[in-house]
């Protein structure tokens, strides 16, 4: 049933589905950034950090109104442009929407803060996502170092957490999230709830997220309680479970 709904979506074109806000990280095999100063950086659904990217990529697609106004230009050489290349093989550009003057022969273009124009093939329409164009400016720039102090700080606590647990519970290391509360207000001792989701969920089908707690105490040590699977959980909470972005 997951398969036969993938490829359903799969014949829907991009732009019906970016307008139906329906558009799924999963059908997007990577994403190109490019600037006119010659720098640029793929992300790959088979990258586990960049699937992030692809994740929020289509999360702020998905947020995006309309604009109903005439439609701006795009340039030959735009500042920043953003290539998505479909698992269907379509191919997907996304550009700042500029506003041109002419003065005294002389033209002059400026981009709309805040707005882009997305392209299916010969189709355009033109977006607002301040989110997407400020990272398509600037942000994806800063992906390129991997994840911030605090998600490093987090994934390492988890595996250590992880760890703990029988290793039939291996696979189960993809977006972990760490909730910590001290015991007692006392510093040596906290109570951690840990969980993740599996990682053979993202090659297909449904994910399943495995959820913990640890109490760890520099006096006693880990004592890890209330192991539970939640099976084939809904695209929501996977987004959810995945999501560190506005």
């Amino acid at each position: 049933m997951t398969e036969a709904k993938t490829n359903t979506n799969q014949q829907i074109p991009f732009l019906e589905q970016l307008l139906a806000h329906s558009l799924k990280h999963e059908e997007i095999g990577s994403i190109k950034i490019e600037n006119d100063s010659g720098q640029q950086q793929i992300f790959s659904i088979n990258d586990g950090f960049q699937e992030r990217v692809l994740r929020k990529v289509t999360y702020w697609l998905n947020n995006s109104s309309l604009v109903d106004e005439t439609m701006e230009v795009s340039l030959k050489k735009p500042s920043n442009k953003m290539t998505l290349k479909m698992a269907s093989d379509d191919v997907i550009t996304i550009e700042p929407a500029y506003t041109c003057n002419i003065d005294n022969m002389h033209r002059t273009c400026t981009a709309k803060d805040g707005e882009l124009i997305v392209s299916d093939k010969s189709k355009k329409i033109q977006i607002k996502s301040q989110s997407l164009y400020d990272w398509l400016l600037v942000g994806w720039r800063k992906e390129v170092d991997g994840l911030t102090k605090e998600e490093l700080l987090e994934e390492a606590l988890y595996t250590r957490y992880l760890n703990e647990l029988d290793p039939s519970y291996a696979e189960y290391f993809m977006c972990p999230k760490i909730k910590i509360e001290p015991i007692d207000g006392d510093p040596r001792r906290h109570i951690v709830f840990a969980s993740a989701l599996n990682y053979s969920g993202h090659h297909g089908g449904d994910f399943n997220r495995l959820t913990f707690s640890v109490s760890d105490s520099n006096l006693t040590g880990l004592h890890v309680t209330n192991v539970k699977i939640e099976e084939h959980i809904s695209e929501e909470e996977s987004e959810k479970q995945c999501r560190t972005f506005d």
